[in-house]
């Protein structure tokens, strides 16, 4: 039986990490020939836009995807207006992310949220602005009174691709209609994977799409290292950050972990962030919900867990923020060993 092979296998940075730092292994992720670098937003951290600016005026040619920018926190008009902007400056390559993280709606008090009708009607307006067009919008979230918005410079290209972070079965159906792509949070397993590709699967046949016009990317926290002991507890601090962070413990149990245990390590972060001990805190997360939730161990231990999210339906893994205890070094390891050994044009 031939073994699955990603299309495409790409770096995640975070901003809980310093502009210059993430700029630092963008610049990595060029000179070694990655084509894309995503850029993940923590609320309230530094700032996407500040950071794709950064990347991008730091790179030549690297795709720089914005995953995820939040309608709720940001206008969409605003967003199509800093794409934009950007693309002016760097050329024709951001890739522009939609999700709705509860994290943020709930942080800026947002009530009676509606996600999915906002990131509809945020992608219609972003995508319209982005070709060019005159818009005058009537949503049930966002408006755009008439005359309409237009940007008011020449656009680099017409068009941008549009991916939606989601893993939600009336969030995919949405999605699936018009997106790019869809990009699985941190977390999913190959077994989660494999349950909410059943629900795309059936989105796109609902759509009258093919399966082959989707990328299926999904973010895993990744930490290699020739030490695997060493790269497992390098994985610690994003973990335990989103064990935090995250409040339905859904994911960890299609990890295989006990969901109410889980449930008590949350609850134990989220009071030692709140108290201003988070740094101990991290030591206090077990070995085996790293390795549950990451994929962390000697470069060949990640190409074999790995392969799974392969054959569970990912086209392209976005290794994610940690990469190793030398972020710079795990660009090499990566672009050397786990990328051949994955990619089917490799």
């Amino acid at each position: 039986m031939t073994e699955e092979k990603f299309q495409g296998l790409e770096i995640g940075l975070y901003s809980i990490s310093s502009t210059k730092d993430n700029t630092a292994v963008a610049q990595k992720a060029e000179a070694r020939g990655f084509r894309r670098v995503w850029l993940a937003e923590d609320h309230h951290s530094r700032d996407i836009f500040v950071q794709a600016t950064a990347v991008a005026a730091a790179t030549e040619s690297i795709e720089i995807a914005l995953g995820i920018v939040n309608p709720y926190t940001r206008h969409p008009a605003q967003i199509a207006m800093a794409v934009a902007d950007i693309e002016e400056m760097a050329g024709p390559r951001l890739v522009l992310g939609f999700g709705a993280a509860w994290s943020a709606i709930t942080a800026h008090g947002i009530e009676n949220p509606r996600p999915i009708r906002a990131l509809k009607e945020a992608s219609e307006i972003c995508r319209r602005l982005l070709q060019g067009e005159r818009v005058a919008y009537e949503g049930e979230v966002f408006r755009l009174p008439e005359p309409g918005a237009k940007l008011g410079f020449e656009l680099a290209r017409s068009g941008v691709p549009i991916y939606f972070g989601t893993m939600g079965p009336k969030t995919l159906k949405m999605a699936t209609a018009s997106a790019d792509g869809i990009l699985f949070s941190v977390f999913s397993s190959p077994a989660f994977v494999e349950d909410r590709m059943a629900h795309v699967r059936a989105a796109v046949a609902q759509a009258g799409r093919s399966i082959d016009d989707l990328d299926l990317a999904c973010y895993i926290i990744f930490s290699v290292d020739e030490d695997g002991a060493v790269a497992l507890q390098a994985a610690k601090r994003v973990v335990a950050h989103y064990l935090a962070r995250i409040a339905d413990p859904t994911r960890a149990g299609f990890a295989g972990l006990d969901i109410e245990q889980v449930g008590a390590l949350q609850k134990e972060l989220k009071i030692a962030l709140l108290e201003g001990r988070f740094e101990e805190a991290i030591e206090t997360v077990p070995d085996h919900v790293v390795t549950a939730l990451a994929v962390v161990g000697t470069p060949g231990q990640c190409i074999e867990r790995l392969k799974a999210y392969a054959a569970a339906g990912i086209k392209t893994p976005v290794l994610y923020h940690t990469l190793g205890p030398d972020r710079i070094h795990a660009i090499d390891l990566i672009a050397d060993q786990v990328r051949p050994a994955l990619l089917a044009d490799a």
